[in-house]
């Protein structure tokens, strides 16, 4: 089981921590904000820091010329165009760590050269004038100078020239820059580092060039570029600036940056000092919460647990523990836990001492305390299961002896209902025989008709089949008497054409005369052919004859086929009306024989019935001796109880 105490240390500790997470997520989304601004920052710091020296820087060349002017050696020297003495004080002085000089005189005649090679490699030839700037040393070099009058100090008229400059491919002064700013200073001649603070593995990354992108918006198209790239595999924060020479052309640029992984580096050195403070925090704040917890919550809360655990196991009448509790929620709690636990230890014994005394058969003990709360309705319902069951156990002794009395009655009554159901029995017996005999005559009978049915089927059928037979007689006559007309017809053509033969056969003759002896032998042929006519004509009126009488028998016959034809039709409706009357008797029976077999199964049924009540009429009187003798029994359990009269 969780313990309070551990559930708070952990739940305090938990929102301690989430709290510092939740603070130290916020503060490192806006400090890597603030870092990214921060580096921005830095680098235009950067920038202006160079713009600014390189101001600086001509003005302390302007100091020197100055003080190289007024010296009596330098004007001397300009005027006698002798340049001796002033070597070994340039050596002395360098001027600050300026790189060249020169000094000319009023025809722009080179009187001194510091560095004949640094001096002829300057794109520039306009002495004599005030000016400074940038300038190309040679192709591939930058440097800035300044460049004064001389004057002579009793006419003041300008007798020469002084220049002094600071060659840009020495990084000296870019560090002292970088020192002052934090970031790294570089110089391009045009697109190439000319001097740098930026180093790799070690070694000053000069001579690399610019990247393309960076090379087209500053040296390409004169802009300013701020913004973020990756040089040599380091990331970057940059200032870019075109750098402009006396001429006012582009000849390179000033460059700012500032490395994003030291300043990184620094943002998770500050991060974890953060967190570090954080867990601190964090762990003296659960120490504190746990010893506070320990004192005012764990140990109260321990105290109250032993009562409930008693509650629990039911031990009301035990001492309460002994400990002084704080005058807080608690305490409250505790101090109400153990009113609570008396007052729950007084009902519980009164509720006992009434429960025992039912338990013994006295209905008469009351409630004598205060039942608080719900428990006023154990008390209600105690004085209630109190009343209720003496209300019911003087029924019950009423009860008990109504129904001995009743008990009585029943057994008298069951006893005659057993006897009458015996007698009823036994007529239901008889009736059921003869029932059962009446059964099997009706379905003999219903079995006769059955059969007689099935014999009048078979009789309509073949009566029928001969009147399907007659008909197709009379069809058959019908077909040889129209036959027999289509014979008289052609024996009627025969006629005809016997009689033109025989007259075609006379003319023949008459002709075969008219020719003489030419004609004999047509004249034979014509004899021929009239005897053949003459037979032909007797064999078709014989045969007239004949088909005549066989036409007078063919409608003979076909008279008696149609009386014959009727009868059966007659025969065959007298039929059907016998098989249906059959069929009808048999359903009758068949009806009756149900009839008859649900009569039987209801009077089986009546018997079966009978028969129970008789048998229960029996039990039921024995029941009702039994019941007497257990209402006896029954009150005299109840006479044993003390009750409210």
């Amino acid at each position: 089981m969780k313990k309070i105490g551990a559930q708070n240390i952990f739940i305090a500790a938990v929102i301690l921590i989430v709290a510092m997470v939740a603070v130290n997520v916020v503060s490192l989304t806006m400090l890597d904000g603030f870092v990214k601004d921060i580096l921005v920052e830095r680098a235009n710091v950067g920038m202006s820091v160079t713009e600014n020296d390189m101001a600086a820087q001509y003005d302390k060349i302007a100091d020197n010329i100055a003080i190289w002017s007024g010296k009596p050696e330098t004007e001397e020297a300009i005027k006698s165009g002798s340049a001796a003495g002033l070597q070994a004080d340039w050596d002395a002085n360098y001027f600050n760590g300026y790189n060249f000089c020169a000094i000319l005189d009023s025809n722009n005649n080179f009187i001194f050269k510091s560095d004949e090679q640094k001096i002829n490699s300057l794109a520039f030839t306009a002495y004599g004038s005030t000016m400074s700037g940038v300038v190309r040393m040679g192709s591939n070099g930058l440097a800035i100078f300044h460049t004064n009058p001389v004057q002579d100090v009793n006419t003041g008229a300008v007798i020469g020239s002084i220049l002094i400059g600071r060659d840009l491919s020495n990084s000296s002064w870019i560090d002292n820059v970088k020192t002052q700013s934090g970031s790294d200073i570089t110089i391009f001649c045009d697109d190439v580092r000319l001097s740098t603070t930026m180093m790799n593995n070690g070694v000053r990354n000069v001579g690399s060039k610019m990247l393309p992108n960076l090379k087209t918006a500053v040296i390409d198209n004169k802009q300013n570029y701020v913004g973020q790239t990756n040089i040599n595999g380091t990331d970057y924060v940059i200032d870019y600036k075109p750098l402009y020479d006396i001429n006012n052309n582009v000849v390179g640029a000033l460059a700012a940056t500032s490395d994003v992984q030291s300043a990184n580096d620094e943002f998770g050195r500050v991060v974890l000092i953060v967190i570090v403070i954080a867990i601190v925090v964090g762990v003296g704040g659960a120490v504190v919460i746990a010893v506070f917890t320990r004192k005012k919550v764990t140990t109260p809360i321990n105290m109250v647990t032993i009562l409930a655990h008693e509650m629990q196991d039911g031990k009301l009448d035990t001492t309460e523990v002994n400990y002084e509790f704080a005058d807080d929620e608690v305490g409250g709690f505790a101090k109400l836990l153990m009113q609570t636990k008396k007052d729950l230890n007084e009902v519980v014994g009164d509720s006992s001492r009434i429960l025992s005394s039912m338990a013994s058969g006295d209905f008469t003990e009351t409630p004598n305390t205060k039942y608080p709360g719900v428990f006023e309705d154990i008390k209600t319902n105690i004085i209630k299961i109190e009343d209720d069951l003496g209300a019911a156990l003087s029924r019950m002794n009423l009860s008990s002896e109504e129904v001995l009395t009743g008990s009585n009655q029943m057994a008298e009554g069951s006893q005659s209902l057993a006897d009458g159901t015996t007698r009823q029995a036994s007529a239901i017996e008889e009736i059921s025989a003869s029932i059962a005999e009446v059964s099997t005559q009706i379905s003999n009978t219903a079995q006769n008709a059955q059969q007689a049915g099935d014999l009048s089927k078979q009789t309509q059928e073949r009566v029928n089949y001969q009147d399907d037979e007659i008909k197709n007689m009379v069809k058959a006559m019908e077909e040889i008497s129209s036959t027999s007309q289509e014979i008289e017809k052609i024996i009627k053509t025969i006629e005809d054409i016997a009689f033109q033969t025989n007259i075609l056969a006379l003319n023949a003759a008459v002709e075969a005369a008219r020719a003489g002896d030419a004609g004999k032998g047509f004249a034979v042929v014509a004899d021929e052919v009239r005897n053949l006519a003459s037979k032909s004509a007797e064999a078709a009126s014989s045969t007239t004859s004949l088909i005549t009488a066989s036409i007078d028998a063919v409608d003979k016959g076909s008279k008696i086929a149609f009386a014959t034809a009727d009868s059966m039709k007659e025969v065959k409706d007298m039929s059907a009306k016998t098989a249906e009357l059959v069929v009808q008797i048999a359903s009758a029976s068949a009806e009756q024989t149900e009839s008859i077999r649900q009569i039987t199964a209801g009077i089986e049924q009546i018997s079966q019935v009978i028969q129970t009540n008789s048998a229960t009429a029996e039990e039921t009187a024995a029941s009702c001796e039994e019941l007497s003798g257990q209402s006896k029994i029954l009150k005299d359990q109840v006479a044993r109880f003390k009750i409210n009269q």
